[in-house]
């Protein structure tokens, strides 16, 4: 059993060191899963990213958001995002900051299930809206192929919003990397 212990400790152990491997060198491309909370609810999206150069990366991903509006009731929003993503700077091999830019497109409901009143200003519960968005990424390497990576964004929606005129984002994940 004690045999057991420590092989189980050398195998972890082996994941979290760096493997010093080209890790953002142009044509590497991950898929993530993001679990995360927005300023009015919880979201859950997946991405997709390509290094375009060794320090630019291109990532889009989809994402859907629901929770509870107070006078409205429960809704949710279904977004696109691309952005762009400049390398800020990086610690070593292990960790790489990434700056984000780009756009979001989005459809979003409220009074899902029949709950909630209709928006004094809107003339259907449903709305397409679209605008910039902007933030960070932090992707730290437990090996060459997997990473954890947590992501912040802000942005601004136009075509009069239902859920909130500038939405925000905060998300923990996991990305898989490869060739």
């Amino acid at each position: 059993m004690k045999n057991l212990f420590l092989v189980a400790l050398l195998l972890a152990g082996a994941g979290a060191v760096p493997a010093f491997a080209q890790r953002h060198v142009q044509h590497i491309s991950s898929w993530g899963a993001h679990l995360g909370r927005s300023e009015k609810g919880d979201y859950y999206e997946l991405s997709y990213t390509s290094m375009l150069t060794n320090r630019l990366a291109l990532r889009a991903s989809g994402l859907r958001d629901a929770g509870t509006l107070s006078g409205r009731g429960e809704y949710a929003s279904y977004v696109g995002r691309v952005l762009l993503a400049p390398q800020l700077f990086r610690l070593g091999e292990v960790a790489y900051v990434h700056l984000l830019l780009g756009a979001a497109a989005g459809y979003e409901r409220t009074g899902e299930n029949g709950t909630g009143e209709l928006a004094p200003d809107a003339k259907e519960p449903q709305r397409f809206t679209y605008g910039p968005q902007a933030g960070a990424e932090v992707d730290c390497f437990l090996g060459n192929r997997l990473s954890l990576v947590a992501t912040t964004t802000k942005g601004y929606l136009f075509n009069t919003p239902l859920i909130d005129q500038w939405p925000g984002y905060a998300s923990a994940g996991l990305r898989y990397h490869f060739r």
